[in-house]
């Protein structure tokens, strides 16, 4: 079952044991991955195993808030009668900063200026007591003017 948000009434997710670092992590302002320590790959969703190497030696390892926009997309229909007030909305899939791990979240700022490439933060959103979530954001370091060169 699907926990609700009681502010909202749109659904929550509901953490599985294997991914419980992952959120809790997510509750502390921190952004997590798994880390084998065969190989030093990182992955995510969370597994048992290692998928490049099968190793069973995973270790939860903090990874930069940040990274670029892999690929998006522009939401214009709700997936669920509580989502409508929020379309249109871009979903990005996004490239995490030192790692191979491409993470998947909404992303916040004008519409207009997503771009593939381009810079972005985690940002920290609580749901719940239980429940933070992460999102992306149009990084700061792109919204600074280029210096001007004499």
């Amino acid at each position: 079952m699907t926990a609700i948000d009681p502010a909202s009434s749109k659904p929550l997710p509901e953490p599985s044991a294997l991914a419980q670092p992952f959120w809790a992590a997510l509750r502390n302002g921190q952004l997590q991955l798994q880390r084998c320590t065969g190989c030093g790959h990182f992955n995510h969703p969370p597994r048992i195993t290692c998928p490049k190497c099968h190793g069973k030696s995973l270790v939860w390892t903090e990874v930069a808030p940040r990274g670029t926009v892999y690929s998006y997309t522009i939401v214009h229909r709700a997936p669920m009668p509580c989502f409508k007030t929020d379309v249109p909305y871009a979903v990005a899939l996004v490239d995490i900063e030192g790692t191979p791990a491409r993470l998947l979240s909404n992303l916040s700022g004008p519409l207009d200026q997503v771009r593939v490439g381009m810079p972005v933060d985690v940002v920290f959103e609580r749901a719940s007591d239980e429940i933070t979530l992460f999102k992306f954001a149009p990084a700061a370091r792109s919204q600074e003017a280029p210096h001007a060169q004499h």
